[in-house]
């Protein structure tokens, strides 16, 4: 890899990781915004909207909590390794 390469991996990585940001916290609003809805605030919400995205409660056969967090941790990382490695290609393409 040379210098060039060195800056598009930053540059790709970089919106890569934007992408992913904004995708994650899309959905946890989402999430949160019906809890809120549903007339709950606070810690209340985060846990019903991580619950929820999750599948439902640990009690009722879903993943809880913990699913919910790992859901909004693969929104947010397959859209940032979808955009680097796309943009990365691109680059290599018109630069060969």
């Amino acid at each position: 890899m040379d210098k060039n390469d060195v800056i598009a991996v930053g540059a790709v990585g970089a919106a890569g990781t934007a992408t992913g940001i904004v995708t994650a916290s899309g959905i946890y609003g989402g999430a949160i915004a019906a809890a809120n809805a549903a007339g709950l605030y606070g810690a209340a919400a985060s846990s019903s909207a991580l619950a929820g995205l999750g599948g439902g409660a640990l009690a009722a056969g879903g993943a809880g909590m913990a699913g919910g967090a790992a859901f909004i941790a693969a929104s947010a990382a397959l859209p940032a390794v979808v955009v680097a490695a796309a943009g990365f290609g691109l680059y290599k393409w018109l630069k060969s």
